[in-house]
């Protein structure tokens, strides 16, 4: 039986608010899903314009607003008059999933009889409810813990554009995409230095699953690999809504802890994530069936930040050298099953 912890009446309007990380924004879905799935609720998102990009093939949001931290609401005083304007849509619940000041700011500047923030959260006096920020519970759950005491996930339902599925299969079939061969998904990037694998090791499984497999490389263009002929390379050349459209169509994804692993759990593509300076355990482990996690447990360092740095401190990065390419390919066998 579903329990909930606030009383949500039928066709309540909620504003949910997320404007942290992509791959933290990304799992907002699963809140919305299972708020979607048990009330018929009109659900409002406020995030930034990425994370808008992220969120908006979700079909559980009805409507988006987008924070723009780094343009027309960079100062505190156009955040506060940005929230101001929110109230005339008679918001019946909030909920924060930011914990920071500026979001404090935000929530208690918009009109509603329910604010719901983490009890952690800074300036929490702003909030009406503050559930206790648990943390041994995955992200998504944690944020499905701000209504629900169950942490049942649904499937997240996305609404992709026809053109989009269109656009990436005509660029995989430009790229010479073999139908008959099983598809691996490369992301090497992340916003961390010690959160990358490396170009290196990834290139060098790109060269061990080339023959047998399509390899595909998606990212910014930052994240572009020296890449041997036949990978077909993506990045900077898809939205992120194309990106599901390819995640879709895959049959695994490797990648570090980074938005790409939550961009497949919404997708339930199975992931093998490579963890090193950060640990599953922080909450942002992959959710997709058929998944794994590859770390060096063996490490005493390790994890030695919450969401990685520029350097490792040891100046080794043994986190992420002492793990093969072959032992990822290994791992993609048993879960593609050849």
């Amino acid at each position: 039986m579903e329990v909930r912890l606030i009383d949500i009446a039928p066709n309540s309007n909620i504003l949910i608010i997320n404007t942290a990380f992509l791959g933290d924004i990304a799992l907002t879905a699963f809140l919305t899903q299972k708020l979607k799935s048990s009330h018929n609720c009109q659900i409002s998102v406020l995030t930034t314009k990425p994370g808008a990009e992220v969120l908006s093939p979700v079909k559980s949001i009805d409507s988006l607003f987008i924070l723009d931290k780094k343009g027309t609401h960079k100062s505190i005083r156009s955040t506060i008059d940005f929230a101001k304007s929110l109230s005339a849509y008679n918001f019946d619940i909030i909920v924060s999933l930011h914990k920071s000041y500026r979001t404090s700011q935000i929530v208690k500047n918009i009109h509603s009889d329910i604010k719901i923030g983490f009890d952690n959260a800074t300036n929490s006096r702003v909030y009406t409810h503050k559930p206790k920020y648990l943390n041994h519970l995955h992200e998504a759950d944690r944020y499905i813990s701000t209504i629900f005491e169950d942490f049942e996930k649904m499937p997240i339902e996305l609404d992709l554009n026809i053109d989009d599925k269109l656009f990436v299969e005509n660029l995989l079939l430009q790229n010479k995409f073999n139908e008959n061969k099983k598809t691996v998904v490369l992301a090497p990037g992340s916003v961390w230095n010690t959160k990358k694998w490396g170009s290196t090791n990834y290139s060098d499984l790109a060269n061990l699953l080339l023959g047998d497999y399509n390899v595909v490389v998606v990212g910014s263009k930052q994240d572009c690999l020296k890449l041997s002929n036949g990978v077909i390379d993506l990045c900077g050349k898809t939205t992120i809504s194309q990106t599901y459209q390819l995640l879709l169509q895959s049959d695994v994804l490797v990648t570090n802890d980074s938005a790409p692993t939550h961009f497949a759990s919404l997708t339930n593509t199975p992931t093998i994530a490579i963890f090193g300076a950060t640990h599953p355990m922080f909450g942002f482990g992959p959710l997709a069936e058929n998944s794994v996690v590859v770390q060096n447990e063996s490490l005493k360092c390790r994890p030695c930040r919450v969401h990685g740095s520029e350097s490792c401190p040891l100046g080794t990065h043994e986190c992420m050298s002492s793990i093969s390419p072959s032992s990822i390919l290994k791992k993609i066998k048993v879960i593609i099953g050849s």
